[in-house]
């Protein structure tokens, strides 16, 4: 007796079975969810932030290097433009004007950015860029091209710089001599044109060796849609995952809002400026507490942690190039289905805060590292696993897909596809029995897509 009633006594002290009696109230669950409907839905349909003059240097960025690239590969064959993610030069340079008039539009154009829409404008209907309407008020007439030249000679130069040059040249104007006038003699933009043909390529190179593994992958899946749960986290209830998510969610927009402010100087009155090393460990912390406060109301111990939901597990290489081939050859197809349906950036999505070296860091630190682990950890090990306990596998797969899209605030295109990309890594995590295949499947999504971005976009040219 003495023995049944102290092995009685140890599971009633047992945390984790303390832990599974617990019940989310209702009322609470209800207002936590309130809460965060209220959130989304301000993102997704109020009044949206205005671009900024940081918005008009990196639009203007964008727009130099996509004209480069359209010059310089116009020999090539047109599948390899398209796999290398180029453009045609006339549609290029539609977008270009059709990108700086909504900045216009915002009044967040710059000085630099109102001569590029003038001389672009005037380029797009096959006017001389020298007769540019230079109309913008700020604007005291046509630039001065010796200081354009100064530009050349210093490497500083743009696409319409050289363009505007060879306008004064066509007018016969004996002081204007600029070499080289085209694409294919200027090293820099062939340089440009390897760098995307390389990096884009290799994402192809990728793929086809997925395709390889794709049969194998999606067996695991359909294994993995009719799984039932297993262990701790199999047996966290509905209530207590979803009370858990939405409270560690809401408390971390609560604390990057609050951090935003005395950043910006919106609470404190005065910007703070940090370093790119402090910010990058700023950025990556940040994300991260989210996941460390779920696994602080689930987990007693680190190594609990780890154990139950196979952080460092051995990945599933296979089920990772299956699927990063899957999800290559849908987000394809959505950007085919969604052509010029989708909502125009000037941008292009580009941040000043990765641009340089230090960008680098900070993309691989946050985007490529941070942003996996602790997303996988709260959306899969949390969300998913628990409403999969409930609800099962297919169901909790869509139901938390859908909510890991709708928190990224992106257009229609980029919420079906990150919604794809959710679902993808739900399935992995189902199938394999552990986070790190899905954490794996994550930072390789988010490298290919960031690094690219920054040596084509980022890196000096």
């Amino acid at each position: 007796m003495p023995c049944i009633e102290a092995r009685a006594a140890k599971k009633a002290d047992n945390p984790y079975r303390q832990i599974l009696r617990r019940r989310v109230p209702e009322p609470f669950l209800a207002l936590l969810l309130f809460l965060m409907g209220v959130w989304l839905w301000d993102n997704h349909f109020g009044q949206q932030m205005g671009y900024d003059q940081d918005a008009s240097r990196m639009a203007l960025v964008k727009i130099d290097r996509d004209l480069r690239l359209a010059e310089s590969a116009r020999e090539f064959p047109p599948w390899l433009r398209k796999a290398a993610g180029i453009g045609d030069l006339k549609e290029t340079i539609q977008t270009s004007v059709q990108s700086l008039a909504i900045l216009g539009t915002e009044n967040a154009l710059d000085l630099e950015g109102a001569y590029a829409l003038a001389i672009l404008d005037a380029i797009r209907h096959g006017n001389n860029p020298v007769r540019g309407p230079f109309v913008d008020p700020r604007l005291p007439g046509p630039p001065d091209p010796r200081a354009i030249i100064a530009r050349v000679a210093d490497g500083e130069d743009t696409w319409w710089d050289r363009q505007y040059l060879i306008g004064f040249g066509e007018q016969g104007s004996p002081t204007v001599a600029l070499l080289p006038r085209t694409a294919e003699e200027d090293s820099r933009n062939r340089e440009l044109a390897l760098r995307a043909v390389v990096c884009r390529g290799a994402v192809w190179v990728l793929a086809g060796v997925g395709v390889f593994f794709i049969p194998r992958t999606l067996r695991a899946f359909g294994r993995a849609l009719r799984s039932r749960p297993q262990g701790y986290p199999g047996r966290i209830s509905t209530n207590l995952g979803l009370g858990v998510f939405l409270l560690a969610y809401l408390a971390a927009v609560g604390f990057e809002r609050l951090l935003s402010g005395v950043i910006s100087g919106e609470l404190g009155g005065q910007p703070i400026y940090l370093e790119p090393p402090v910010l990058a460990l700023l950025d990556g912390g940040t994300r991260f507490l989210p996941a460390l406060v779920a696994l602080g109301f689930l987990y007693r111990r680190g190594g609990h942690v780890s154990s139950r939901l196979g952080l460092f597990a051995k990945p599933d290489l296979f089920m990772i190039f299956g699927t990063f081939a899957l999800l290559t050859a849908i987000d394809f197809g959505l950007k085919e289905g969604f052509a010029g349906r989708m909502i125009h950036d000037p941008t292009g999505g580009l941040s000043a805060s990765e641009a340089g070296w230090w960008g680098l860091v900070l993309a691989l630190v946050s985007a490529c590292l941070a942003a996996p682990v602790a997303e996988e950890i709260l959306y899969r090990g949390v969300l998913f696993r628990s409403l999969a306990n409930g609800i099962r596998v297919p169901a909790a797969t869509l139901f938390s897909s859908a909510v890991f899209a709708v928190v990224h605030f992106y257009e229609p295109y980029g919420l079906v596809s990150v919604g794809i990309f959710g679902a993808a890594c739900a399935l992995c995590f189902a199938a394999s029995g552990n986070l790190a295949t899905a954490i794996a499947l994550h930072m390789i999504y988010n490298f290919v897509i960031k690094v690219p971005e920054w040596i084509v976009y980022h890196a000096p040219l």
